[in-house]
């Protein structure tokens, strides 16, 4: 984790723009109303706290895939002076009996003290973006930590090659102009950057140009399907290897519903794209049905999302109506 201050990339925490070029793309619509998840807490005498506290960092805090950094872990209940404490949440341990054990093997004293083990507890998930939110919801639900607006972490912790941005989004845009003005009814690009960088590069046209293509068969999926055809021939080598993990993908359009959904299946690690599309887009929040693929609550996948924001890479032009 990087300070501010030491970031070597221009940030503007505001916009939520990066070296004046990368806007961030995100579902801020819904950020500041609060997505509830069930929690364990526990009911202890403020003698007990030791051993629940070193439980909660040496399991629980490492462990659970939910991220609870924004949560006071201690309530003070003022009318029996017990203390109320969030052990993890309930999609970590879904068991009564394996919390109890976990609590039971660290804590030999936990079955004479009688603790009160309760599922039923609802607190936010996420930290919401103002210290006014975050004191209402602190009354309302749990008390909440204020660290700040959480997105200026995440603008903060991207990490962003902005020569090798430019290299593919130039790549990108050379090609489209090229198809534009060969006459190609659909000059979208896009260029798949794998981990390894220079071997996991494909450069791939839209499909739909070609003599008896489908429909369905846009750049971003022709991209994903020339990346499968390559991992089956390599599957004996690395039979972990999970279709485009961790690429990075540079559009010279925005892409569809059902590219963007694609996107996520394929757990792609970021998408960069040139061109928004008001009607059929599906990543910005003023695009098509703003549905916010990349960062939808509804899916269990996301991945970050960039719109090139400068002049310097012109694209073919398409019709709005036109699913890139």
């Amino acid at each position: 984790m990087v300070k501010k201050a030491n970031n070597p990339l221009k940030i503007d925490y505001q916009t939520g723009i990066i070296e004046n070029r990368l806007l961030q793309i995100r579902n801020f619509k819904d950020v500041n109303t609060p997505k509830l998840i069930n929690v364990w807490s526990i009911e202890i005498e403020p003698r007990d706290s030791r051993k629940v506290i070193e439980l909660i960092r040496n399991d629980f805090q490492k462990y659970d895939p939910i991220s609870l950094k924004h949560l006071k872990r201690i309530r003070k209940n003022v009318q029996t002076s017990t203390l109320e404490v969030v052990l993890c949440s309930k999609e970590y341990i879904h068991e009564r009996d394996e919390i109890v054990n976990k609590l039971k093997n660290c804590w030999t004293e936990a079955e004479k003290a009688g603790f009160q083990l309760k599922d039923e507890l609802e607190v936010p998930e996420f930290a919401p973006s103002t210290k006014e939110l975050n004191n209402m919801w602190s009354m309302k639900y749990w008390p909440l930590i204020w660290n700040g607006n959480p997105n200026d972490q995440i603008l903060n912790d991207y990490k962003i090659n902005m020569q090798e941005v430019r290299d593919e989004l130039s790549r990108a845009s050379v090609l489209s102009a090229k198809m534009a003005a060969a006459g190609q009814q659909y000059p979208i690009v896009c260029v798949f950057v794998g981990p390894s960088r220079q071997k996991g590069r494909v450069l791939v046209e839209d499909g739909r140009n070609c003599e008896g293509s489908l429909p369905i068969d846009h750049s971003v999926m022709v991209g994903i399907r020339t990346i499968g055809e390559r991992l089956r021939k390599c599957a004996e080598k690395d039979a972990t290897a999970y279709l485009c993990l961790d690429y990075d993908v540079y559009l010279t359009h925005e892409p569809c519903s059902m590219c963007s959904m694609a996107l996520v299946h394929s757990r792609v690690r970021r998408v960069i794209f040139l061109a928004q599309m008001q009607r059929t887009g599906c990543l910005k929040v003023t695009s098509g049905d703003g549905y916010c693929m990349n960062d939808n609550k509804q899916l269990n996948s996301k991945y970050e999302a960039l719109q090139w924001v400068g002049e310097e890479y012109p694209v073919g032009a398409v019709d709005q109506d036109v699913c890139c």
